[in-house]
Formats: structure tokens, sequence, C-alpha cells
């Protein structure tokens, strides 16, 4: 690789990082999950690339190209690690929520002007979904969760679509589609993109695809998985307001039970994730940011 023209190995490393930026700013601005997995491959041969050419511009060292490529590609693995080690311990110990509550919106900010989301709004009456609730929930001053619930015509599915705020101002859209089983289980498909690395109860099917940007695809692969298992479908009658936070409190009690949370009384001291749900939560954030799944 170095032994090209150091001209030529200079502008291929310039389009590699012009390609590696526009990629990452794209997929944040059009919520394109796919450009931000990319992004991050890009991102981590270009930290290997540059680490080499630093060591042979520099005569660091005298060893084969590879290696030093190699030996960079390792380092960022490293170096990312670590920061996502600080950034779990300090969510453990900070006062956001891991599981937070639920209260109806009633600012009338439940649906950003954006014409994407007006765009899966339209779609959404065409497809005969009546909205339930409104919703919200509080992470700290300043910045809440927003929430919307829909239910298909037969009262059999139930569509979350959950805005996540942005750090430069809009949302990202996320969906949660549900449909409960005769037998008392959950058929659940969500592209949420933040990383859980928690439990499910037993009798709840999940499937997470964080790829699937579009509310179309993800509703026809929850169809296909219906008729996979062949299940039979149950209507919702519970409040979506009290449906939610109860799903919220399920998963908070079975996490603590198991030992993926630490019981709240020794939170203040330990924090909120036991140091095993601490090693769950860093896999789920690298099988997210690079594989785009779950590592489940």
């Amino acid at each position: 690789m170095l032994n090209e023209p150091t001209g030529s190995y200079q502008w291929l490393l310039f389009i590699f990082a012009v390609v590696t930026v526009s990629l990452s700013i794209l997929g944040g601005r059009f919520s394109v999950p796919s450009f931000l997995l990319l992004g991050r491959w890009f991102r981590w041969f270009l930290f290997g690339a540059i680490f080499a050419y630093a060591l042979k511009t520099f005569e660091f060292s005298l060893r084969p190209e590879w290696v030093h490529f190699l030996t960079g590609f390792a380092l960022w693995f490293v170096i990312e690690t670590g920061y996502n080690w600080i950034a779990i311990k300090a969510l453990s110990r900070s006062e956001l929520p891991l599981f937070p509550e639920f209260y109806e919106n009633k600012d009338g900010d439940e649906w950003p002007a954006d014409k994407r989301f007006i765009e899966l709004k339209d779609w959404l009456r065409r497809e005969s979904y009546q909205q339930l609730k409104a919703l919200k929930a509080e992470l700290f001053e300043g910045t809440s969760l927003r929430a919307s619930i829909y239910e298909s015509q037969d009262q059999l599915t139930r569509i979350q679509i959950l805005f996540l705020p942005k750090r430069k101002g809009g949302a990202t859209a996320c969906f949660t589609i549900s449909t409960h089983t005769k037998e008392g289980g959950r058929i659940i498909t969500d592209n949420l993109i933040l990383p859980y690395g928690g439990y499910y109860p037993e009798n709840w099917e999940m499937c997470r695809k964080p790829l699937i940007g579009s509310l179309v695809r993800l509703s026809s692969l929850h169809n296909k998985r219906l008729l996979k298992l062949k299940i039979e479908p149950v209507r919702v009658d519970d409040d979506a307001l009290e449906e939610l936070n109860d799903y919220q409190r399920i998963l908070e009690r079975l996490n603590t039970e198991i030992g993926f949370l630490v019981p709240r009384p020794r939170q203040e001291e330990e924090g909120k994730i036991s140091q095993e749900g601490r090693y769950r939560l860093w896999k789920e954030m690298w099988f997210l940011a690079y594989f785009g799944r779950s590592f489940e």
C-alpha cells in the first residue's frame, strides 16, 4: 500500500477522508443508518492508513507497512473501546432514566414539521392507522423523548414512533411494531438505533433491524414474521399510555432480577448498570455501530 508514490497516497488518503466525512454528514442529516455504518468502517480504515503513513513518513518504525496498518487498526479499537466504556460508566452514574416513564403530551409538538415525517404521517393515514396517543418522557431538563402511538384498523397491531432528539436540533424517528398473541406473548419488530444490551421476557419474539429506516419496509417484515411464526394475534384493549409504561416496568424489573441492572437501593453507590450489564451494553454498541444488528 505504501509503495505507491507519496503524492498519490496522500491524495488517496484525502479522498478517503472526504468520503468518510460525507457519509457521516449525509447519514445524520437524512437519517440513513447504512451511511452512518459505512462511515464508521471508513473512519476505522482511515485511521489505520494514516497511522501507517505517519510511521512510514517519520521513520518511527521499519516494520512492513501492513504491520503498521494492522497496529493502527487495533489501536483504534482500543481507543473507541475506552471511549465507549467511559460513556457507559457515565450513563450508569447519571440521572438519565434508563426506562423513562411516559406521560400524555399536551404541548402540541408531538409531530416534527419535516417533509419526511409528513410523508410518514400520510402513509399511516392511507393504511388506516389511527393515532391513539401522543406521549412524552423527560430525559433531563429541556430534553424529552416524544412518541406517537398508532393502531391498525383491526386493532391487532400497534406502531410506536419514537422521535429521538439530535444534538444539533431536529429529530430522528425510530419505529416499534408490536402484536400481542393469544398465549400472552408479543411479537415485536423495531429499528431502534440506541443500544439496549439487556434481556427480554422469554415469550417476547424480538427482531431489531436498525438499518431499515423505512416504516413501510419494517411493517412488511413484521407481517412476514407473523406469517412465519404462525401465531394467532389478539386485539389490544389496554390504553396506549398504560401499555407503554407497563412495557417499561416489565423490562426494568426483569433486568434487575437477572442482574443487568443494580437494585435501586445500591444504585447510588454502584451505579445503575452492573458489570455484566456494562459488558453486554459495550458489545451491543459495537454490533450496532459496525454490523447494524443486535448481538443476540
